[in-house]
């Protein structure tokens, strides 16, 4: 039992270097109604939003260059809800009272621009939700609202590549001091701040990672978008995390989750949501190898017919563009890239099988 429990906590890849990097996290929120009215008994919409601020607040507060960006994936569309290009909430807040009765008026100012945009701009989102709900476009919009934040990361990591963190600057400025000790002291604190400033030293790469929360129990997302953002965070080594309520699994999740090294996660029990979030998701991905973090073995890799858009067990792929079908079209042309099938092949495959006739037994007399 020591062998085990020994090699349980020493079998890890090694980290060599750890930096104090400022990271962006980014939540993706599904808000689709049908999702959370089955889970009603457990846990509500309200308690979910108030367990997503606290783990903002606390991401936040680990590096003072930490960014956060909140999204709701919803029946009608997409849409940021901070941050927000239309509203400044930085400038709003700017000599005026908090909104009444959503945020503490003592509360840290980054918090509190963060909490009272992301509460004001979700009950928009969720009085226009509750007005169209009779609608029937009822098809899921989380891979486009992955897209946006794959957008916006990569607007955070190409355009804004002068993010100097206070420590980094701390530590050039400690060390233009000891060298120069023998200049003055104006000039050694122009040289500090030129290093901090305009120097490669300074110049960090941000952390990038992405998290879902979702209640949707039904595989209705669009197949080929969700494979192309998934494709999309390999290339940028991105990580996906999934925090999956509700009774089933999400098979195109767990795949999101499973490709880009992310952390997927079937939560039966959402009252303690909070405390899943500090433990299982709180962990930024480069240090994640020191830690044992909850695994899933059991993912599903089904594919979604690009004719109806179900998944499929077995089915029939094209030979040219790879398009995955789970019955013959009609025009025996393919739905993606319109080449034409063999007319011998497609007699073939619209065979019944058939049944071999038994043999008769003998009797013995």
């Amino acid at each position: 039992m020591d062998a085990i429990s020994d090699s349980v906590f020493t079998d890890f890849t090694t980290v060599d270097e750890f930096s104090d990097d400022p990271s962006l996290l980014t939540v993706i929120l599904d808000i689709s109604p049908k999702g959370w009215f089955n889970i009603r008994s457990k846990v509500t919409l309200n308690d979910v939003t108030k367990s997503l601020l606290v783990f903002l607040n606390a991401h936040l507060s680990l590096n003072n260059s930490n960014q956060v960006a909140f999204i709701t994936s919803s029946p009608q569309g997409s849409r940021f809800l901070y941050p927000n290009p239309e509203k400044n909430y930085d400038e709003r807040s700017n000599g005026r009272e908090p909104s009444p009765g959503l945020i503490n008026k003592g509360m840290y100012r980054q918090f509190r621009i963060v909490d009272e945009a992301v509460l004001i701009e979700l009950n928009e989102e969720i009085e226009k939700t509750a007005d169209s709900i009779s609608s029937n476009n009822a098809k899921s919009t989380l891979s486009g609202a992955v897209s946006l934040a794959l957008t916006y990361t990569n607007r955070m990591l190409n355009l804004d590549q002068s993010i100097t963190t206070t420590t980094a600057s701390a530590i050039n400025s400690t060390t233009n001091m000891n060298n120069n000790s023998s200049t003055s002291v104006t000039n050694s604190a122009s040289n500090s701040s030129v290093t901090a400033s305009g120097g490669s030293g300074s110049l960090t790469q941000m952390k990038l990672r992405i998290l879902i929360i979702s209640a949707n129990d039904e595989d209705n997302i669009n197949y080929i978008p969700i494979m192309n953002t998934i494709f999309a965070a390999q290339k940028m080594k991105l990580s996906i995390d999934v925090a999956k309520l509700g009774e089933k699994d999400s098979s195109y999740l767990q795949q999101a989750a499973d490709a880009t090294s992310g952390v997927y996660l079937h939560i039966d029990q959402p009252e303690g949501l909070i405390q899943t979030l500090c433990t299982a998701f709180f962990i930024e991905p480069s240090i994640r190898p020191l830690f044992i973090l909850p695994t899933n073995s059991n993912v599903n890799y089904r594919a979604s017919c690009f004719v109806t858009g179900k998944s499929v067990d077995l089915g029939l792929v094209c030979s040219v563009c790879l398009c995955i079908m789970s019955l013959i079209p009609k025009n025996g042309k393919c739905p993606t890239c319109q080449s034409k099938f063999d007319e011998k092949i497609l007699q073939q495959l619209s065979k019944l099988p058939l049944v071999a006739p038994r043999k008769k037994r003998k009797v013995d007399s």
